[in-house]
């Protein structure tokens, strides 16, 4: 293998294929935290140098280990290190700010509006109060790690919270809700979709226009099933994805012995 380097050692007669060798040193660098999540690996043609291998074996370890979600390919662009993503289960009225504090994650906020609205027409019918009845308005952009994550838009019934727009706030809205005010979120309706990042959007959370968010928009209810919340999370797909765990529906089938 000549033009082999030393620090990529390949061995051409080994039983395990070249891609495999290579895909695993690939691994290695970053593991070792030589590449950093995030950061650009070198180029298609730097690795072919580097290997002495073929573009054809560079591309297939390349594609296994996009595959694993350990690189992403950016068009135009190349190769990064994936970070890690935030795994959300779709089992509960989760809060984002509990779950991933609960696995040792630092987590962020800073508001980016909060005011007293009066609600229109249409967003009185969504949270079925009074139209012109005040809600509170909180936009926040959350940061994991150090990392913009999602921008986080809530509105809230006056009503629950009569002084949360001025009041200190910090962390979990659902646990402020129910600490300081006695409002619980008893039940949940979310609905996820693909969305491309508007300008202002892709500026907080330091990505492209255009680049696909997850759109989670959230119904929360509370005592004598009041809506106690109506959110909206725009979230980079890059640093989270959501579970869900379902249950088969096979009938049971009867075996007759004749």
């Amino acid at each position: 293998m000549a033009g082999v380097k030393l620090g990529w050692p390949l061995d051409p007669i080994s039983e395990t294929p070249l891609h495999l060798q290579f895909e695993a040193r690939l691994r290695e660098r970053i593991a070792s935290g030589e590449w950093k999540p995030g950061e650009r690996i070198p180029s298609e043609r730097d690795l072919m140098q580097f290997s002495g291998i073929s573009r054809a074996t560079v591309r297939q370890a390349l594609a296994s280990l996009v595959h694993q979600n350990v690189l992403e390919k950016v068009h135009g662009s190349g190769t990064f290190v994936a970070r890690p993503r935030f795994e959300q289960p779709l089992s509960n009225a989760y809060s984002f700010s509990e779950q991933i504090r609960a696995q040792g994650q630092e987590l962020l906020d800073s508001v980016l509006a909060r005011r007293s609205l009066s609600a229109d027409a249409q967003l009185a019918a969504r949270l079925q109060i009074p139209e012109g009845s005040a809600v509170l308005y909180l936009q926040r952009l959350r940061v994991l790690n150090r990392v913009p994550m999602m921008v986080s838009t809530a509105y809230i019934p006056a009503r629950f919270a009569p002084d949360l727009v001025t009041a200190e706030f910090s962390g979990s809205l659902y646990r402020t809700l129910a600490e300081r005010y006695g409002w619980s979120v008893l039940r949940a309706i979310d609905r996820i979709e693909a969305a491309p990042a508007e300008a202002g959007t892709a500026k907080l959370l330091a990505v492209r226009a255009g680049t696909p968010l997850l759109v989670a928009e959230r119904m929360a209810y509370t005592t004598g099933d009041q809506i106690l919340h109506l959110g909206e999370n725009l979230i980079r797909g890059d640093m989270c994805r959501f579970r869900m765990e379902l249950q088969g529906s096979y009938a049971a089938l009867e075996v007759k012995e004749e």
